[in-house]
């Protein structure tokens, strides 16, 4: 089987010019590149798919933007994302920006040279006047960014459907978590809070507000949340909030023998794998993570292959789980 010395010997240049045309990691002539595109045509020394993007100079890598794995959104997402990009004949890179916005542009200088070709952002910093001039393929997970192609959940009917399941709990002192920071309550997933409200309101009831802070770093941070909201609201009947909180509100409550469901009645949003780690699988409006995967993957092929668009906005069903908690 030909080696890439081979390639090298046959098109006449060094092993690693050869590397870099593969790779596209590094200044390459055009001549170069013809012959050894000729040489790895008559060995037979790379797939169709590598071949392919040696053609049109790309790279088949699609980079992914996220802020940490340590959240089961991001995780869940991000492993199906990874799978449906291998279907496509892509890698990924993966960019956790740990709330830095140097990272986040260092990830963007290298679409802006090539060395990726699109970027699924399922997480961003940067203000919107920092996109402006980007006329590279594009994809937003749950983030409005100008006119760039956004995949999101319909967070809307979710937050709905939990409202509506505690009102039909018969559930009358209802605490929701919302984030403290301005950057989610810009985010499509925020409706998730708003419809939620919106829908207690209307049906007289007033939902007390609880904020986290989901950049505070510290270990211990969830449990001693949930610990500060069940001592200043002892007498909550139900809370709705996203996994990690909820998972740390159960534990709680479980901890000072509060009595799920029967005394306190817990949904949770996202829904992710991670949640099922509990002893007893909490209620939750899932997320449809591996449809967000695969349209965004959809989404950002089309774009690098200059196919059209024909939805600019993608929105998918989300999914009421019945659990244990409520």
């Amino acid at each position: 089987m030909a080696g890439i010395r081979d390639v090298a010997k046959k098109a006449n240049v060094a092993a690693s010019t050869v590397s870099r045309a593969l790779n596209n990691s590094g200044y390459v002539s055009q001549t170069a590149r013809e012959k050894i595109k000729k040489a790895v045509e008559e060995l037979d020394y790379i797939p169709d798919t590598w071949l392919r993007n040696l053609y049109q100079q790309k790279s088949a890598v699609v980079g992914v933007i996220i802020n940490s794995l340590e959240y089961p959104y991001f995780a869940t997402v991000t492993r199906f994302i990874e799978n449906k990009l291998a279907e496509k004949g892509y890698s990924m890179m993966l960019c956790a920006t740990q709330n830095s916005k140097v990272r986040e542009r260092i990830f963007f200088d290298m679409l802006k040279r090539g060395q990726i070709d699109g970027i699924i952002a399922e997480y961003l910093l940067l203000d919107d006047r920092e996109y402006q001039h980007i006329q590279k393929p594009v994809v937003t997970l749950d983030r409005h960014l100008l006119d760039i192609p956004l995949v999101c959940s319909d967070h809307h009917t979710g937050g709905r459907l939990a409202a509506e399941h505690l009102i039909q709990k018969s559930c009358k002192k209802i605490l929701y978590i919302e984030d403290n920071s301005s950057y989610l309550s810009s985010t499509p997933s925020y409706q998730s809070c708003v419809a939620f409200k919106d829908t207690l309101l209307q049906a007289g009831i007033t939902p007390i507000p609880a904020k986290v802070n989901w950049k505070e770093e510290e270990k211990d941070y969830f449990h001693t949340f949930a610990t500060k909201i069940l001592t200043q609201h002892p007498n909550i009947d139900a809370i709705f909030a996203a996994d990690i909180p909820a998972m740390a509100l159960f534990n709680e409550a479980t901890r000072r023998n509060i009595a799920i469901p029967e005394q306190l009645k817990i949904v949770a949003y996202d829904g992710s794998p991670w949640l099922n780690q509990t002893l007893r699988q909490l209620t939750c409006i899932e997320q449809p993570f591996e449809q967000l995967a695969e349209k965004s993957v959809e989404v950002i092929s089309a774009l690098i292959e200059n196919k059209e668009i024909t939805d600019n906005v993608s929105v998918i069903p989300v999914k009421f789980i019945q659990g244990e908690s409520s």
